[in-house]
């Protein structure tokens, strides 16, 4: 049960993400942005733009369609929020599952009439799903989220029944006691754990720096490593704070599969079957020679295998005597050496889905690039929220900054709107080559967070249904565009692109620019989308065209 320091501590973080300008001067508002970003681990600025709320929002609160690393997951979300503490222990509020239901049937159905019932940020968001839609394997996850409880029996298995004749869609939940621990965490404790190894079926290999000890270990050794040891019933989080992915639950198709295997007739075969654990630790130490020993671990962390343990917690809590024929395969490495764990952790998850951001955070031209701004007073975060409790017109996001340079130092802004994950996926020696001047990053950061400022104004004045220019709605999906364009009128009469200054000042025009070429086109094309326009590699050809030719006004 959710506490009154949970509701205060989720309150005060909310505040955080209070933005009058772009329309989040409420917490209910905040909140929504807040969560997207915690939930599905995304920028700030993605965050803001996921939230389509407000006049004929068709009880959606936020979209974002996930593309990150091959992903294809399109999330909808519906958001609750209270100001009374008292009003935390009501259950999610069921009233607007209807719309919800509603809304999925004429997105799945391809109904263009949805531009009719959706306001301009909703219907931008379900042109990007069907798109979604057409690609390989989409998948569709609605979150009822909110500082409260879940959503009443009744109304979970209401919504369940309806998206059974889906077979890609799925509800999550997300109550106030599961969002507090999404963020609030003590400092990482140091772990000592002990293990039993299976006989002498165990090995162990020494090179150089390196120590490691590759054995089999009884299942419910595993399981009651990662239990916490004041709540027999809950996981130990803070053994896998090294762990680059988060755990699924027992609803992702992966880990329902290795439950099941776990509990079958075939679980003598789960060593051979599963790919097992790997352990990082400052030390460890053991009996040489004897059977079964025990194996003392200082500073553990399991860095690779939290799906595999995670969910033979959960097949323990189902049938425990059955866990007692199951056996997986460890491997205990020794990390003194500050860069061995990382370097294991990496090479160890790089083979899954994992986000290449956190792969990518702690290699030295990331750390150069840091300190280089740190001089410059600012703070790089390598990391996301690495620098949290710093003031925002401090930090620089590293995701941000790479996605800002790849469409204004590198002539990409298509990249950095559709494909954000290449920044730190193939194409990150590129955007954080060792040629890179790390001041270069600062211009294109400060000229789009202008940009972002004029676009949030207009996204403000939609959720407040006051009137907007339909001319204007282009930057939405145009501002890395709009960025590009600055960039091309410094290179165009010979300034300095990098002069922050200079740059600045031609924000106006590009804005211009950008605006026109989008009406000429939508006169040409009784089709045209925003959302595809600036997705095509054409269109900054067009741009640049314009520019040079100076005929663009």
């Amino acid at each position: 049960m959710a506490t009154l320091l949970d509701f205060n501590t989720l309150s005060h973080k909310v505040s955080e993400w209070l933005d009058p300008s772009a329309g989040f001067e409420t917490p209910s508002r905040a909140f929504a942005a807040l969560m997207v970003g915690t939930v599905l681990s995304v920028s700030d600025e993605e965050a803001y733009d996921a939230i389509v709320d407000g006049g004929n929002d068709r009880g959606i609160d936020g979209v974002y369609v996930d593309q990150r690393d091959g992903d294809n997951t399109i999330h909808l979300f519906q958001f609750k929020y209270t100001t009374s503490f008292e009003k935390t222990k009501n259950n999610f509020p069921g009233g607007e599952i209807d719309k919800v239901l509603s809304f999925l049937s004429d997105v799945l159905d391809k109904d263009f009439k949805l531009k009719q019932t959706s306001n301009p940020l909703l219907w931008d968001k379900v042109q990007e799903i069907w798109d979604a839609l057409d690609k390989k394997g989409p998948r569709i996850e609605v979150h009822f989220c909110g500082n409260m409880l879940p959503l009443t029996l009744l109304d979970k298995k209401r919504v369940d029944d309806a998206f059974a004749k889906y077979r890609y869609v799925r509800a999550v939940g997300h109550s106030l006691e599961e969002i507090v621990q999404f963020f609030v965490e003590a400092d990482k404790p140091l772990i000592d754990r002990d293990i039993y190894v299976v006989d002498k079926d165990y090995f162990e290999r020494t090179d150089g720096k390196a120590r490691a000890l590759i054995c089999s270990v009884d299942a419910k050794q595993i399981v009651k490593m990662i239990t916490d040891p004041n709540d027999e019933t809950k996981v130990y989080t803070p053994i896998f704070d090294e762990n680059v992915r988060i755990y699924q639950s027992h609803l992702n198709p992966i880990n329902r599969e290795i439950i099941a295997t776990a509990l079958s007739e075939d679980r003598f075969f789960f060593w051979y079957l599963n790919n097992g654990l790997t352990i990082t630790c400052s030390s460890f130490s053991y009996a040489k020679g004897s059977r079964g020993p025990l194996v003392s671990l200082q500073n553990v962390q399991i860095v690779n295998g939290g799906q595999t343990s995670n969910a033979l917690f959960e097949a323990n809590r189902q049938d425990a005597d059955k866990l007692d024929d199951v056996l997986v395969l460890v491997r205990i490495i020794e990390a003194k050496a500050d860069d061995i764990g990382q370097k294991v952790s990496e090479t160890t998850n790089s083979q899954t889905p994992i986000k290449s951001r956190d792969l990518r955070a702690n290699t030295a031209v990331q750390r150069k690039i840091e300190q280089a701004l740190r001089a410059n007073g600012l703070f790089y975060e390598r990391k996301k929220d690495q620098y949290r409790s710093v003031d925002r017109q401090k930090r620089i996001d590293a995701l941000l900054a790479g996605q800002a340079y790849l469409a204004y130092g590198l002539d990409m802004p298509e990249i950095a709107k559709k494909d954000r994950g290449r920044t730190f996926g193939d194409l990150f020696d590129t955007v954080f080559s060792e040629d890179l001047d790390p001041l270069n990053l600062i211009t294109p950061v400060r000229v789009l967070e202008e940009i972002e400022r004029r676009k949030k104004a207009i996204q403000k004045s939609i959720r407040e249904k006051l009137p907007v220019d339909p001319d204007h709605l282009f930057i939405i999906d145009g501002a890395y565009h709009v960025l590009f364009s600055v960039k091309r009128l410094c290179v165009n009469d010979s300034s300095d692109p990098f002069d922050v200054t200079n740059a600045l000042s031609k924000v106006d025009l590009a804005f211009e620019i950008t605006k026109n070429l989008v009406r000429n086109e939508k006169s040409i094309d009784p089709l045209f989308s925003l959302n595809r326009f600036f997705k095509d590699a054409g269109t900054r050809t067009k741009i640049e065209s314009a520019i040079v030719s100076g005929n663009y006004l």
